[in-house]
C-alpha cells in the first residue's frame, strides 16, 4: 500500500524566532514543539517540561517592524511599536492558553553606528488577555481587534495605545518567560 504524503505542516518566521526565543528563554528542561495535527488549529508552539511532563501551548502572533514616528518617540518613549490586527474570534475562541505576541523593534546602537531589529515577545496567559480586551478593546471595521503594541527596550515597558491603554509590561521578555517557566 502506498501512501502520498503532503506537506501537512508549516512554521511561519514569526513562529520560528518565537520558537528561538522560547528555547533561550525558557529552563533547560522545557522543550519547544509544533503541532503536526490539523486538528490543533490556532496553537502554533507547544512547550512541555520534559521532567515534570507539563504543557502549555501558545498562538504566535508576529508584527513587522515599523518605524517609529517622532511624535511616537515624544509620546511613547524610546522603542518602537508592532501592529495586530485580527478578527475577535481569534482571542474568544482560543484553544492556546498563551499568546505570544512578537514584536521586531528597531534600536539604534551608537557606540557602533548602527541600527538593528530585536525581536521582543508578550507572553500573556490567554484568560489575561481575553478579560484585558474586555476591558480596553473595541472592534473595527468587520468585528476586529487591533492592538498596537509599544515596547520601549530601555524601560522594559510594553503597552496597547489603540483603544484605552493597556500595560502589558508584566508579561514582557524575560518577565513573560518567569511566568511560563512557573507553570511548568
Amino acid at each position: 500500500m502506498s501512501i502520498a504524503y503532503k506537506n501537512f505542516w508549516s512554521l511561519n518566521t514569526d513562529e520560528a524566532i518565537a520558537a528561538g526565543i522560547l528555547r533561550n528563554g525558557t529552563n533547560k528542561d522545557i522543550e519547544v514543539l509544533m503541532p503536526l495535527n490539523a486538528q490543533m488549529k490556532g496553537v502554533d508552539l507547544c512547550l512541555i517540561n520534559v521532567k515534570t511532563k507539563k504543557v502549555i501551548t501558545i498562538q504566535v502572533k508576529g508584527s513587522r517592524a515599523y518605524e517609529p514616528g517622532k511624535g511616537e518617540v515624544v509620546k511613547y518613549g524610546q522603542g518602537s511599536g508592532g501592529w495586530f490586527f485580527f478578527p475577535k474570534e481569534v482571542i474568544s475562541k482560543a484553544m492556546a492558553d498563551y499568546f505570544g505576541f512578537l514584536i521586531y523593534i528597531i534600536e539604534e546602537n551608537k557606540k557602533i553606528g548602527r541600527r538593528i531589529i530585536e525581536p521582543h515577545i508578550v507572553l500573556i496567559p490567554t484568560k489575561v488577555l481575553k478579560a484585558k480586551c474586555k476591558k480596553c478593546k473595541n472592534t473595527h471595521g468587520d468585528g476586529r481587534l487591533s492592538f498596537k503594541i509599544w515596547v520601549n527596550p530601555k524601560t522594559k515597558e510594553a503597552f496597547d495605545y489603540r483603544d484605552k491603554k493597556m500595560d502589558l509590561t508584566d508579561y514582557l521578555d524575560e518577565k513573560g518567560f518567569k511566568i511560563i517557566n512557573s507553570k511548568l
